[in-house]
């Protein structure tokens, strides 16, 4: 998941690493990725580590939540949507609050340990990314479905496959 969204951010940057196809492209981001993490392993323990993969898989589910969400709205389905919207802002909520408590007790405390002010920077900048994504995601969420119940009409993307973009897994776009 990491190289998919830093495939798009670094494609925003510079147009040939937003290229999925690109081997070398890929081979770049992988490497990052990679590295990224090997270096937080290699600089933490399991109580710096496990709080930044547990708030990244709550970000995953918030936003796939999320997504289902928009989507039972935009099919017509809104009477349904209830059934995602509740564990989405749950699970949004608690990433949050995860990540807020784990920036005062954890990561920023390590700011003040003489060869660990790094680590502690790091890690709080990384889990305040994680916050910033779960309210982008959960508001660009609400702000679809408000459009979508107020008559504005749902962009033809959200059905599948356009004729400008070529399939690629599974004859998805």
């Amino acid at each position: 998941m990491a190289r998919y969204v830093l495939h798009e951010l670094l494609g925003k940057l510079w147009k040939p690493l937003g290229n999925q196809k690109s081997i070398p492209a890929g081979l770049l981001i992988a490497a990052l990725v990679v590295s990224s993490w090997g270096y937080l392993i290699y600089t933490g323990n399991i109580s710096t580590i496990w709080p930044l993969f547990g708030t990244g898989n709550q970000l995953l589910a918030t936003i796939a939540l999320a997504i289902a969400t928009v989507f039972l709205v935009n099919m017509g389905k809104a009477k349904y949507a209830w059934l995602t919207a509740v564990p989405a802002v749950l699970v949004g909520i608690t990433t949050v609050m995860a990540g807020v408590l784990s920036i005062e007790n954890i990561f920023w405390p390590l700011t003040k340990i003489t060869g660990k002010q790094f680590q502690g920077y790091m890690d709080s900048a990384l889990m305040a990314i994680f916050i910033v994504g779960v309210i982008l995601v959960a508001g660009d969420a609400v702000r679809r479905i408000w459009k979508t119940l107020h008559g504005a009409p749902i962009p033809e993307e959200a059905f599948g496959a356009s004729e400008e973009c070529e399939p690629v897994h599974m004859g998805c776009c």
